[in-house]
């Protein structure tokens, strides 16, 4: 619209300036004969006056030869031009204007030349008013063409909209779904793919991405539940059992902390209650670990169910099983709910048709006897269970103080054991055996320990606590060293044949140093083969059957003795004797103590006897303290005799200060 007013405007102008040239021009023509006329002559006038017909005709002047005025006009009264009488452009504007059409402030300007323009007689100057015709007309053409314009821009604005939303409107589902999906975090949602090739591009993208991420959502849930599923798995394998479901150790102790705990700040008891299956090696041993793993299962759901609410029963370990009873519960209640636990145990007498015969040993230790701390606890618990064991299994026994002076005395002998180790504490004692005849063929190394704070300490006291330290075989090392350094001195009195008895215990088996060493001593000469015999027990062989056969098979090589101790006391078949890589049966104490008051025993005796005969074998009976005894192993064929008949375990030096004599002085 303003570039149509532009046009206009530029168009009316030139209208009027060639309308106005062409009127000046033939003023100029009409103004000839007249120029001399004296000035205001009405002939002048009279040309001049044609000009009152254009309205916007702002003034005339007719100047002569000498630009000197001779007559003027004015023009329309009405227009605001300044003034009617005075001239609205000052004549130093335009009496120097060449011919022609000149615009000068808002107003158009001809000059004509009145006459040749080489023999000028004058000069017409005609000013014309343009702003205020285009103005009128402006406002008009505008009145005209306004209400197309707003016609066009209606409907431009209409048609805009309508193809706007026509356009936007999957922009606008877009917008929305996006809303609603951040609001509702839903991703499972889906917009239309129409429109525009752009349009439809961002549909499917959109789609695409949604489809993506509600893919990658499932793929996460599926992780987060199998995580979660391993998460509790894993909590599972670290706080129960797999074999039987309970409670493991860890559980246990972080369940016993809390209820200590629980119980201090109430001032209230709680029980510990540490049981151990009796002889469940054997039932492993003899019928299988799956026998035994369902043993283990069978009794822990007795135990389960034999239990009061809010009670904890876990397993330990191995046969091991501890329960927490909580709830301040009472000496007769939890002596009750032990034989109820005993009583139910035993009667778990078959498994896959095996006759198992179990029974259990419990000992029952109070949080106020160990100050509520849970390691004391246990370890008083763990005393009294032993104890239980100790006085004849399938029973409980109550913790008491006294147990504690013995946990105590284990602990130091624990703790004073590497020391004797490393400062040569322990020494060795020899004990004699002899022949039927009374004479010396052999002597058993046997170690002692002597303690400058905690005196002399048996074997039968710190061979256990070695054996659970994991120092055992440092101890047979030392043994092995000691008695080699000995066994010289020992041949020189009694002979080049006699023959030292070193004991090896099941741990030494099963430790490869050891037997390497051993091996190695006999192979280089260190360890004197003629003179050294080595003895197992019964159990040690066939707890590691494999391994001692292979290993007693490589020391028979070497020509070295083996001899079984403690035979008929352990749970091994007779098939096996006969694959046992041995030279001597030793008969334990416990028969050789009951000849003369147990017909039993003393067939059990004969009856080892004859058959290691028939083996080849020899046999030496061990704790021979009467006559009585000595003479019944003699005359049924026992080769070796030992015992405090014939002497008692003694030093080095004692034992060559004796010498012969006063071993042979007990024999007869």
């Amino acid at each position: 619209m303003a570039l149509s007013i532009r046009v206009y405007e530029t168009l009316y102008q030139d209208f009027v300036a060639y309308q106005f040239d062409a009127l000046a021009e033939n003023m100029a023509v009409d103004l000839l004969p007249v120029i001399n006329y004296s000035a205001g002559s009405f002939d002048q006038t009279q040309v001049l006056l044609r000009l009152d017909k254009y309205e916007y005709v702002e003034f005339a002047r007719i100047y002569n030869e000498y630009d000197e005025l001779v007559n003027h006009y004015v023009g329309n009264p009405n227009i605001d031009n300044g003034s009617s009488s005075t001239p609205v452009v000052d004549e130093a504007n335009y009496l120097h204007l060449d011919n022609g059409f000149h615009t000068i402030n808002n107003n158009i300007f001809v000059i004509k030349t009145i006459g040749e323009v080489d023999l000028p007689m004058g000069k017409l100057v005609l000013s014309y008013d343009i702003q205020h015709p285009l103005a009128e007309n402006r406002w008009k053409f505008i009145g005209l063409v306004s209400p197309v314009v707003l016609i066009l821009l209606l409907i431009t604005v209409i048609t805009t909209v309508r193809l706007q939303r026509r356009l936007l409107t999957p922009l606008t589902s877009l917008i929305a779904k996006m809303k609603k999906v951040e609001k509702e975090a839903n991703y499972d949602v889906k917009v239309s793919e129409e429109g525009k090739f752009e349009i439809a591009s961002l549909g499917r993208g959109f789609n695409s991405m949604m489809l993506h991420i509600k893919n990658q959502i499932d793929i996460n849930k599926r992780k987060t539940l199998l995580l979660e599923r391993q998460q509790s798995q894993m909590e599972k394998l670290a706080n129960f059992d797999t074999l039987t479901g309970l409670p493991n150790r860890q559980y246990l102790m972080k369940s016993l902390s809390i209820e200590l705990a629980r119980a201090k700040r109430e001032k209230s008891q709680v029980a510990l209650m540490f049981l151990d299956l009796d002889g469940f090696k054997q039932v492993n041993d003899s019928y299988g670990h799956d026998a035994g793993d369902k043993l283990l299962c069978g009794i822990s759901s007795e135990i389960s169910d034999a239990m009061r609410d809010g009670d904890v029963v876990g397993r330990l370990g191995g046969d091991e099983f501890l329960i927490i009873l909580v709830g301040n519960p009472t000496n007769s209640q939890l002596e009750a709910i032990a034989k109820r636990l005993i009583s139910k145990i035993t009667k778990l007498d078959h498994i896959d048709g095996w006759r198992v015969d179990p029974s259990v040993s419990i000992g029952i230790a109070l949080a106020t006897d160990s100050d509520y701390a849970a390691s004391t606890l246990v370890t008083n618990a763990d005393v009294a269970m032993y104890k239980a064991k100790n006085e004849g299994k399938g029973r409980y026994v109550w913790f008491t103080a006294s147990m504690q002076e013995e946990t105590r005395r284990k602990i130091q002998v624990a703790t004073h054991l590497p020391q004797a180790i490393e400062n040569d504490e322990f020494h060795l004692v020899y004990q004699a055996k002899v022949n039927s005849k009374g004479k010396v063929v052999g002597f058993e190394a046997l170690l002692r320990w002597f303690d400058n704070e905690l005196g002399n300490i048996s074997p039968a006291e710190f061979i256990p606590i070695a054996e659970q330290s994991d120092r055992i075989s440092e101890i047979t090392l030392w043994v092995i060293v000691q008695a080699c350094l000995e066994i010289p001195h020992i041949s020189e009195h009694y002979g080049e044949d006699i023959r030292v008895s070193i004991n090896l215990s099941a741990y030494d088996l099963k430790n490869v140093h050891v037997t390497e060493f051993i091996l190695e001593g006999l192979r280089s000469g260190g360890i004197p083969r003629n003179n050294v015999e080595f003895e197992i027990t019964e159990s040690a062989y066939m707890n590691n059957f494999s391994i001692a056969n292979a290993f007693l098979a490589e020391l028979k090589k070497e020509g070295c003795k083996i001899s079984l101790d403690d035979f008929g006391t352990g749970y091994s078949s007779l098939s096996y004797i006969t694959e046992f890589n041995i030279d001597t049966l030793k008969i334990d104490r416990q028969f050789v103590s009951q000849i003369g008051t147990s017909k039993r025993s003393e067939l059990i005796t004969i009856t080892i006897i004859e058959m290691a005969k028939n083996l080849n074998l020899n046999v030496c009976a061990e704790g021979i303290e009467t006559h009585e005894q000595s003479a019944f192993l003699t005359e049924n064929g026992c080769n070796i005799l030992q015992g405090f008949l014939y002497s008692k375990p003694i030093p080095l030096d004692a034992l060559f200060s004796q010498e012969e004599q006063a071993l042979l002085n007990l024999a007869n």
